[in-house]
């Protein structure tokens, strides 16, 4: 099953229509307990919160008898992968292949090797991790308290992903090739200093230090007007050492360093 992008399921190949946006969010509100029961009320406030309709019950109960039919449609026999259990609904976590479940298995590989030192495979995993998304957005268009949840812990876990794998495609000498990258993520993210430092050490090491030099300012600027505060003390030494007569691959040698040590 997808979630990592719009909801979706797939089997043998085949795409399984799951019918409306809603109904599909009902499913993954089911799939997203790993196999733990659902009681109704439960999938009533994962899908919306403090002020569901006066219906919802009934609704619930209608949007798992039209999801059953739809999936024992796709298995083409009468095996029902939405289980009841009164007063609720449960889906085996064995019978299903989850994306999210495999990018947090791809990370994890990526990390393990990088503590090992093996930067080679830990870029792959990495790699490997990002493309288990089919856009940007986890969940899309679900609007439910639990699919916002959910949809923000992924968001945060694809960019610490894609800081990683940036990093590790720096450390292999891609850095002309990252500038463009990551240029549009100090954009999309302009608090997030680890991807600013990189950035900033892209264009060192590419011979562009007065952009490296206003890459910090446009950080600074940033960070005072919207939240008042300073650059960190390593974003601050990374700016002395930009202003100093330090050569690029000095700088470079100094302040880059992946976000874990290798053993």
């Amino acid at each position: 099953m997808r979630l990592l992008g719009p909801i979706g399921a797939v089997r043998d190949g085949q795409e399984i229509h799951l019918g409306p946006a809603r109904e599909r969010e009902c499913l993954a509100a089911l799939v997203l307990r790993r196999g733990a029961p659902a009681l109704v009320d439960q999938l009533i406030e994962d899908l919306w919160g403090a002020e569901p309709p006066v219906s919802a019950v009934n609704v619930v109960h209608t949007y798992v008898s039209r999801l059953r039919g739809r999936l024992v449609a796709a298995e083409s026999g009468d095996r029902t992968l939405v289980r009841s259990l009164h007063p609720g609904y449960a889906i085996s976590h064995a019978d299903i292949e989850l994306d999210i479940d495999e990018f947090e298995s791809d990370r994890r590989t990526g990390m393990a090797a990088l503590w090992a030192g093996h930067i080679d495979q830990a870029r792959d995993a990495m790699r490997r991790a990002l493309e288990r998304w089919s856009s940007s957005t986890a969940l899309h268009g679900a609007t439910g308290p639990l699919a916002s949840r959910e949809r923000q812990r992924l968001a945060e876990l694809h960019l610490d992903v894609l800081e990683h794998f940036i990093a590790l495609r720096m450390h292999g000498g891609e850095h002309l090739d990252t500038i463009a990258d990551l240029a549009t993520l100090v954009g999309e993210h302009p608090f997030r200093e680890r991807l600013w430092m990189l950035f900033m050490l892209a264009l060192v090491i590419a011979d562009r230090r007065g952009e490296a030099l206003m890459a910090y300012h446009d950080l600074r600027r940033c960070l005072q007007s919207d939240l008042g505060i300073n650059p960190s003390q390593r974003v601050q030494r990374l700016f002395g050492d930009l202003l100093s007569d330090k050569p690029p691959t000095e700088v470079w040698d100094v302040h880059f360093q992946l976000t874990v040590q290798h053993r």
